[in-house]
């Protein structure tokens, strides 16, 4: 599974080199590929981050699914 993952990845990274270089002028080509780098790997580093708050915020409400306040009185219990 993860040798097919990892083949998918490489052609679609080929694919995307491709494509920069034949629909834009040579002079652009590494520019534009380092603005799409930038924007994928800002965009994985957003996802790492909401995923982990989502996971962290499921396992919470999947081992407490009731969660209330604490109710402590300042009073002595008689």
């Amino acid at each position: 599974m993860v040798g097919i993952a990892a083949a998918a990845h490489q052609g679609f990274s080929a694919n995307l080199y491709t494509i920069t270089s034949d629909m834009f002028p040579n002079r652009a080509v590494g520019s534009v590929t380092g603005i799409g780098g930038m924007a994928g790997a800002i965009g994985g580093m957003l996802m790492a981050t909401i995923v982990g708050h989502l996971l962290a915020l499921g396992f919470i409400q999947l081992l407490a699914p009731h969660l209330e306040p604490a109710n402590f009185s300042l009073e002595k219990a008689a």
